[in-house]
């Protein structure tokens, strides 16, 4: 088609209702202007004015072809990291040559020993080599996970398909990536920031002095005269401990009731009990069984404090999210769901991978949050490996990611509902027996 003769596409409304909320929010973000501003809704406002310029050919023709003309050399170039993006690393060609293997002996033909596995490309060691094989020693941990975190900060979405589809003898698995990558940028923030690890310590140390409340000596005392009943045999010496038991729970159950007034609504101070009395009771019914007893303390150790765990446990959520906001109904899904979690085991180690990158830069670092990066930024990682997974427009990848987020806050609100309703029901079945 001639590039004179070429129509103009009206502009849409919804277009023109985006580009309105982005100089809103252009607005809002730059006036006043200050040092923490990160333009990244000008930035935004900009792109999609030039998204929808060149969609709606706004751009008079002797300005599109001049631009067009300018900007060749650097879209040739993209196009091209496009397509190796997609191809990704391509397997080296065979070497049809006979070859004798040098660990057993055996001859063959092609790149690697069919009998024990060892490549034919076995030269010895030199002296000159020496640098590279130190840098290979201390930074290559496997072959595997350093292409994986190559290939996430480049081509990730494109990496996921390949890996789901069955191309899996590159790369590392999702699950032990997070868990690596997790090790990585723990141990990178407590290199560069040595206050990190002293203030985890001066924590510790806080938390064993702090002395107890009225409230927990009271507690205290329950348990310790609970422990005395039930090893005591003497009907007279248990019901004195009755007693005593009955007035200090009177006693416990003023305070905490001057403290919810004098504090926090009533309202918070029930659920607060409530959840700490379903605890308790889940608790006293794994310990008297020393399996489930020896269990849950190991959980609950390996749990505390433990950033692999905590985004393990988002792992579900952001499947599910993602699942209901791809989900097409004239064409099934090309993901199940232990596929979803997988993909988003890769994103988290992709984001990991960046705040350990970032660490340096920042000064400082957050060990007890999820990742290191604002969510604006985890907003666009995902954008981009959703476009490269599901092959989109960046156009339609957005709104799907907008889509997906909102799902996530849907289900965190149900999840938080379900829970509150069923700590009131166990509170009034406790009521009902007692």
């Amino acid at each position: 088609m001639n590039r004179t003769s070429r129509t103009k596409k009206p502009i849409h409304i919804r277009q023109i209702l985006w580009l309105l909320l982005l100089l809103f929010f252009c607005y809002y973000e730059l006036f006043p202007l200050s040092e923490a501003d990160t333009f990244f809704f000008p930035t935004l406002f900009l792109l999609s004015l030039w998204f929808t310029a060149q969609r709606r050919r706004i751009l008079p023709l002797a300005w599109h072809n001049a631009l067009a003309s300018f900007l060749h050399p650097l879209t040739v170039r993209l196009r091209v990291f496009h397509i190796w993006q997609i191809r990704g690393n391509v397997a080296p060609p065979l070497n049809t040559k006979p070859c004798t293997c040098k660990n057993c002996g055996d001859t063959f033909t092609g790149n690697y020993c069919p009998r024990c596995g060892q490549s034919r490309n076995t030269p010895r060691y030199v002296l000159r080599g020496i640098v590279g094989n130190i840098l290979r020693t201390v930074f290559r941990v496997d072959g595997k996970f350093a292409h994986t975190l190559l290939e996430l900060l480049y081509r990730p979405g494109h990496m996921m398909r390949d890996f789901i589809r069955g191309r899996r003898i590159g790369y590392t698995l999702p699950l032990a990536m997070v868990f690596l990558m997790t090790a990585f940028y723990t141990l990178t923030a407590q290199l560069i920031i040595p206050e990190i690890r002293e203030k985890k310590e001066e924590q510790t140390a806080k938390k064993n002095d702090v002395p107890l409340t009225k409230s927990e000596t009271l507690q205290a005392t329950i348990d310790k005269l609970e422990l005395e009943k039930g090893q005591t045999d003497n009907p007279a010496m248990q019901k004195s401990l009755e007693i005593s038991i009955s007035e200090t729970e009177k006693a416990l159950a003023e305070i905490q009731r001057q403290d919810s007034i004098a504090g926090k609504p009533q309202f918070n101070s029930d659920l607060d009990e409530i959840s700490s009395s379903v605890y308790t009771k889940v608790e006293t019914w794994l310990e008297d069984v020393p399996f489930l007893a020896n269990v849950w303390n190991l959980l609950k150790r390996w749990g505390h404090g433990n950033k692999a765990f905590h985004i393990l446990l988002t792992l579900p959520l952001l499947a599910v999210a993602t699942r209901w906001a791809f989900y097409r109904r004239r064409k099934p899904d090309m993901f199940n769901l232990m596929e979803h979690i997988l993909i988003q085991a890769y994103i988290a180690t992709q984001i990991l991978l960046i705040s350990t990158l970032v660490v340096p830069f920042n000064g400082t670092a957050h060990v007890d949050d999820l990742y290191e990066v604002p969510f604006w930024f985890i907003f666009l990682l995902f954008w981009w490996d959703y476009r490269q997974l599901y092959l989109y427009t960046w156009w339609r990848s957005f709104w799907k990611t907008v889509l997906m987020f909102t799902y996530c806050l849907v289900i965190v609100v149900i999840l938080a509902m379900t829970g509150v309703l069923l700590l009131c029901l166990v509170q009034g079945t406790t009521t009902l027996h007692l």
